[in-house]
């Protein structure tokens, strides 16, 4: 038996662990604790040399450590891959060297889900004689700054060293922050069944995901398009190496690379149901046939985008009230007419007609001409803004 989730972040985000920065004590006590749990999970060591798998070269002389581990499939799919990430580093001791940044939303969350959603993988295919696909489930290292989105990521050293693996993956899912709740007391309840699940039209796996999306009780997956937000996460590299893939999260949040980032403030119960959810999905993806994953580059999906806003503001519409006495929607609607972002101001003047001609023009058109979409990116850097 593996810890609970609970306890995993916890440990995670400990002084132990002192935030986790690459090349640290607190990386190799982090490290250690996740294989650890990894073994008494049944994941094997992913490589010829076990867990680990190190890469040099970077700023200061800094050796990363990337941890690998597998699930060996079955049959004629067994030499394909899905790989499931989740990095496990964070930014270490603050500046004053008398505080550490805890990183318990980022990326312990995930870290503790995707370890869980393995063991209740693999405990679901024991007696599952299907051909599937081998399970790749790594925690990558230096995903955080000075290395984030440059080549030192433990992504980019991962792809580089195993090009033979990379040929053969169908599909990578990212996780990255999936358990704090949002709001903090300003949003409907309902918020807290969602997370984000970015990049399917790029994947084939739209229709999977569609079908999938009422699988677990109390939680809402929303599909938005990979293009509808600023590039962030492992995904990042894998446009190069054509890889299909999908980034999920529940978006940043107000403690997001600080001190406050502990672990008491996350949504245990919603990272049970994230871990049974993802369980599931690797059993689906696992099985499907070769053609479910086609990679498309340039693949663009404005509808998914649009369906998940109407979504939260069909949530908004909501008999709680804020304490002002104005619904939740009123009082978006009277920051988004205002220009709350970035003092812009905008000419746009109901949210809901405005999201009501884009799904027409969408319907009509394929997707929104690039004047719409701005107003997209607008209409969800003020949602971010009021939830997180």
């Amino acid at each position: 038996m593996i810890d609970p989730i609970i306890d995993i972040v916890h440990f995670l985000a400990s002084r132990e662990c002192n935030g986790r920065r690459t090349g640290t004590p607190g990386s190799k006590a982090a490290r250690d604790y996740i294989i650890d749990n990894m073994m008494r999970a049944g994941i094997g060591p992913g490589t010829a040399k076990g867990y680990i798998h190190k890469f040099g070269g970077l700023p200061g002389g800094v050796t990363g450590s990337n941890i690998v581990g597998v699930v060996p499939g079955r049959g004629k799919l067994r030499d394909h891959f899905i790989l499931v990430d989740a990095h496990y580093d964070h930014l270490g001791k603050h500046k004053t060297g008398l505080r550490y940044y805890p990183g318990a939303e980022d990326n312990a969350s995930a870290v503790a889900t995707l370890l869980h959603a393995g063991k209740l993988f693999i405990e679901a295919e024991e007696y599952n004689d299907n051909d599937r696909r081998s399970l790749i489930i790594t925690c990558f290292d230096a995903e955080e700054p000075p290395f984030f989105n440059s080549e030192h990521m433990g992504v980019e050293h991962f792809c580089k060293d195993f090009p033979e693996i990379i040929k053969r993956i169908d599909l990578a899912i990212i996780l990255d922050m999936l358990g704090h709740r949002m709001g903090e007391g300003q949003v409907p309840e309902k918020f807290q069944e969602i997370f984000f699940v970015i990049g399917a039209e790029k994947s084939g796996v739209g229709a999977i995901l569609d079908e999938m999306q009422i699988a677990v009780k109390n939680l809402s997956p929303m599909r938005m398009g990979a293009h509808a937000i600023p590039p962030s996460g492992d995904y990042i590299p894998l446009h190069k190496y054509d890889l299909p893939y999908l980034f999920m999260t529940t978006g940043k949040f107000r403690h997001y690379h600080t001190c406050q980032d502990s672990a008491e403030k996350l949504d245990y119960p919603k990272l049970e149901g994230i871990s049974n959810y993802l369980a599931y999905l690797f059993t689906v993806l696992a099985e499907s046939p070769q053609n479910a994953f086609i990679y498309d580059r340039l693949g663009e999906n404005d509808l998914s985008t649009l369906k998940t806003l109407q979504g939260l503001f069909d949530r908004m519409e909501d008999d709680e009230q804020l304490p002002k006495k104005q619904t939740v929607f009123d009082h978006l609607q009277k920051r988004f007419i205002e220009g709350d972002v970035g003092k812009k101001n905008t000419k746009l003047d109901n949210i809901k007609d405005f999201l009501k001609h884009a799904l027409k023009q969408v319907k009509r058109d394929g997707n929104l001409d690039h004047n719409e979409r701005s107003k997209i990116k607008y209409l969800i850097e003020v949602v971010q803004k009021y939830m997180y």
